[in-house]
């Protein structure tokens, strides 16, 4: 219902409004796991989503006051939060860590629709601070998973990454940010649905695990794609994003893309070894087995 409030409306304030159903959505699934660390988490994410509503509360007004150049960074500002975009990603990390794997799928896909679509309604852009965000979490969510042994600390900071991919993607046109946002969803749906069965929250649990072959070929297409390795699925948006970068002569922006992709499927050819290698899996057995999507 929030969402197509978001898509519906034309007015920011409504939109803020769709925004902030969403987050209050939110918290009972993050609450959902009986824990402590839940707890905290659950409110350090509604701390920092109402420090993020205020900036966009305090930008709307200022757009009404036409101060546009200081209305549009405010917002971009709030919205950056929201998305957990670098350098404003520390929160994500803790929550990701507390959360069960359906608040981290949801957490990671869905709660950032509605800020891409308000970043792609009432912000610039082009402006300066847009491409340092973009930057930042392209480099961020590339160079910090290296060191990553949690595999939900891998998907967040993939997830950061990302961001950055649709950012720019949503700079050139709503479409292209629309296609690469399904093709990560789905990938992410299907590499969570693996971990979810196995109850993986470790990278050093992978090679003690029994994979069923069609248990492994799911992982593998999704991490490939996850990872942008053509000719898998997570490519072709890729593609198109750099080729629309090179169109308008974003050199700096489509070569740390180029750079920090090859650092992130790095780390997820590292989680296929760990699951099909160490483990003495043989990927030459693989049958016709039914997928695992009941869960």
């Amino acid at each position: 219902t929030s969402i197509c409030l978001v898509i519906s409306s034309p007015s920011l304030f409504i939109s803020w409004i769709g925004l902030e159903l969403n987050t209050l959505a939110f918290l009972p699934l993050l609450l959902s796991k009986k824990s402590k660390l839940a707890s905290e988490a659950s409110i350090k994410y509604f701390l920092t989503q109402t420090l993020a509503s205020v900036l966009i509360l305090v930008g709307g007004l200022w757009f009404l006051a036409s101060w546009g150049g200081l209305a549009t960074l405010t917002l971009l500002l709030g919205l950056s939060i929201k998305l957990g975009a670098a350098p404003f990603h520390s929160w994500v990390l803790s929550i990701a860590e507390a959360s069960g794997w359906v608040p981290l799928f949801a957490l990671l896909t869905i709660q950032k629709i509605n800020p891409l679509l308000m970043l792609w309604m009432f912000c610039h852009l082009s402006m300066p601070f847009f491409y340092v965000v973009v930057l930042s979490s392209l480099i961020m969510g590339g160079l910090a998973g290296l060191t990553q042994t949690s595999v939900r600390s891998i998907l967040t900071f993939s997830s950061i990454n990302h961001v950055g991919w649709l950012m720019t993607a949503l700079s050139f046109s709503l479409s292209v940010g629309a296609y690469y946002f399904l093709i990560y969803l789905t990938t992410l749906l299907c590499s969570i649905l693996i971990f979810h069965m196995f109850n993986v929250s470790h990278i050093n649990q992978l090679p003690l695990l029994s994979f069923k072959p069609s248990n492994q070929m799911l992982l593998f297409f999704a991490l490939l794609s996850l990872g942008g390795l053509p000719p898998f699925l997570g490519f072709l948006p890729k593609w198109m994003i750099l080729q629309l970068t090179v169109s308008y002569s974003l050199l700096l922006v489509g070569g740390v893309m180029i750079s920090m992709s090859l650092v992130v499927l790095f780390f997820y050819l590292r989680l296929m070894f760990s699951a099909f290698m160490m483990g003495g899996v043989n990927l030459t057995t693989l049958s016709s087995d039914p997928l695992p999507f009941p869960v």
